[in-house]
């Protein structure tokens, strides 16, 4: 009876695996990915800032944050000082710092320039008087300062130096009228302006309607409304009335307008007012800022009567805090 042999698969498994004339192939070992490395960190700060203090103590730093780029995430940025810690006037030097989650860092630094900024000792300001002041103007030219009239151009040339203030000036100027008129309206324009300077001009239309004559006058009424408003604790810039043009069709006075302003210029030293020399400023009595009728300005003009106020209200008010120790 032949005998059986009952191999176990698994062990013939094992036999075939093991049999055979030919060698055994090598095993190959797996090729791994070559690692991408990671994109370089950056760091932008903001360019240099300029800050304002009208106390002369420090302010708050604001800037914005810088800007990273590369990196891998999650990137943390530090500055120091940080912002909105005090920043005392001179130049401070803001440090930033960018790290990312393989502890990469980046660097930057930017400069914060904290300067005292002038302010006015006032804010409410009156201008007072006829066509001048209203902004009757004389042919157009092109125009520097915006605005249609002086007190316009005046306050965005008040307000640019000095926005950290709230600074208004009223127009009352009323065209045609005479210095008389001019009085009558006067308190009722202090009461509702609340102004704590009112620069008063006035008497080219007397001039013109009665000349010389009307010289006396126009002082006696100035020099009033000048004593009152000082009594009410009101400062005063008194004006000269802009040179007139001979022969034009309204530079009808051209010598009582050099008369007037001799007396308006005693007004200013006798009463320790704000002066605006209009007609120093002008020149003479055929600039090129007189218009073709001979009496009111151009734009241009006009942006130098503001241009002249401005000058005036700087001298006389005009204050600059100490540094804080």
């Amino acid at each position: 009876m032949p005998l059986s042999l009952r191999v176990p698969v698994a062990v013939s498994v094992l036999i075939l695996a093991g049999c055979g004339g030919g060698s055994s192939a090598p095993s190959s070992t797996p090729t791994q990915p070559t690692p991408i490395a990671a994109p370089q960190l950056t760091l932008t700060c903001p360019t240099p800032l300029s800050l304002r203090t009208t106390t002369g103590q420090p302010v708050p730093l604001a800037y914005g944050q810088p800007q990273v780029s590369g990196g891998t995430a999650p990137v943390t940025v530090a500055c120091t000082p940080p912002a909105g810690a005090p920043a005392p006037v001179g130049q401070t030097a803001v440090n930033c710092t960018a790290t990312d989650a393989r502890a990469q860092t980046a660097t930057c630094s930017f400069a914060v320039a904290v300067a005292i900024a002038p302010t006015l000792s006032v804010e409410r300001l009156l201008s007072l008087g006829d066509s001048f002041t209203a902004g009757t103007t004389s042919r157009a030219v092109e125009r520097e300062i915006p605005g249609n009239n002086y007190v316009q151009k005046l306050e965005f040339l008040l307000l640019e130096r000095y926005p950290d203030q709230r600074i208004t000036v009223t127009n009352a100027g009323v065209p045609g009228q005479f210095v008389d008129q001019i009085e009558d309206r006067y308190p009722g324009a202090l009461r509702q302006s609340n102004a704590q300077v009112m620069m008063l001009e006035g008497g080219a239309n007397d001039l013109n309607a009665d000349g010389a004559r009307a010289i006396t006058d126009v002082v006696t009424r100035l020099e009033r409304m000048t004593r009152d408003a000082q009594g009410r604790g009101v400062a005063v810039i008194l004006t000269t009335l802009t040179p007139q043009r001979p022969g034009s069709t309204k530079g009808t006075s051209p010598q009582a307008v050099r008369d007037l302003n001799v007396r308006i210029r005693d007004l200013c030293r006798r009463y320790n007012t704000g002066c605006a020399d209009l007609y120093a400023a002008f020149g003479n009595e055929q600039s090129p800022l007189i218009g073709s009728d001979g009496l009111h300005p151009t734009l241009a003009g006009y942006d130098l009567i503001a241009e002249t106020y401005f000058e005036v209200i700087r001298r006389m008010f005009e204050r600059t805090a100490a540094p804080a120790s």
